[in-house]
């Protein structure tokens, strides 16, 4: 009885697990659009719950513990968005922690966060 409770509580605390909250400095009608690539990437199963952001190949820092975070981009200025999983970010990243990564690429590689 005990086991079964352990697993449905594991089971629970999988499922119910999702990632962060990634949106742009854009108007509202823009604003989510990151949050809806990201979301599809983790329905995917492409990332985890806290990837690496990789913005024109500057490594993004963030709260990991904050449910929301403001990427410092719009729309519009966003060229590409890419994503690793957790074995390829972990190569090229060299970080045991990561789970995934989202790598993006502007219209001017000048921007950085």
């Amino acid at each position: 009885m005990k086991r079964a409770l352990l697993l449905l509580s594991s089971a629970l605390i999988i499922a119910c697990s999702k990632p962060k909250a990634f949106i742009l400095n854009d108007t509202e009608e823009n604003k989510y659009f990151a949050l809806e690539l990201v979301n599809n990437a983790f329905k995917k199963d492409q990332i985890g719950e806290c990837p690496l952001i990789v913005i024109n190949g500057i490594l993004f820092e963030y709260n990991k513990e904050r449910d929301t975070i403001l990427l410092p981009l719009k729309k519009n200025e966003i060229l590409s968005f890419d994503f690793l999983n957790i074995n390829s970010s972990r190569i090229v990243y060299n970080d045991k922690e990561n789970d995934g990564a989202v790598i993006i690429t502007t219209k001017s590689k000048t921007k950085s966060p």
